[in-house]
């Protein structure tokens, strides 16, 4: 039920945002806010699948390389077993900083570093960590639609463990 309001509530606010940027004027800046699918890769506490939203701000510094901000919220299902000192949940709340490369106008790969807020099942408090990661993806151009897709692998340290995950994201670009 929770992912479910989730989504929702995901989708609400990409149409708003949709209805909104096609009547307001272009900045600098460009926005960007969508759904997430994650993939456990490295350690993510016997949870493998992953449901959540991903939200972005870029600022153009030249024609090749933008400066960009992004944060996520990452709920991973459950498995079968029964912690009886932590949650039987997993969860990730990223929050990155780092640069951007086009190669081609709508092409890009990135490079990122911040702080990720966490549970794994094991768990009963939620840890932050620094974190790293990096993505690539393409912006489809305006005449076809704003949106964008990313692929991302996130990193950070814990229990002298590296954890990590893959995501796949489709967002709507807010000019």
């Amino acid at each position: 039920m929770k992912n479910c309001c989730l989504c929702v509530i995901c989708f609400c606010l990409v149409f708003t945002g949709t209805v909104f940027s096609q009547s307001k004027p272009k900045s600098n800046y460009t926005f960007r806010l969508g759904p997430g699918l994650s993939f456990g890769l490295a350690r993510m506490a016997n949870n493998t699948v992953g449901l959540g939203g991903i939200a972005g701000a870029e600022k153009r510094i030249s024609k090749s390389f933008s400066a960009e901000l992004e944060g996520s919220y990452m709920y991973f299902t459950g498995d079968d077993v029964l912690y009886t000192e932590g949650k039987n949940k997993a969860f990730t709340i990223p929050l990155l900083a780092g640069i951007k490369a086009f190669p081609t106008p709508n092409l890009y790969a990135s490079l990122r570093a911040g702080a990720v807020y966490f549970l794994l099942n094991p768990l009963s408090v939620a840890q932050f960590r620094p974190a790293y990661g990096v993505a690539g993806g393409f912006n489809f151009p305006q005449k076809v639609n704003r949106l964008n897709i990313q692929l991302g692998y996130t990193s950070f340290h814990y229990d002298n463990l590296q954890r990590g995950y893959a995501t796949f994201a489709v967002a709507i670009i807010i000019n």
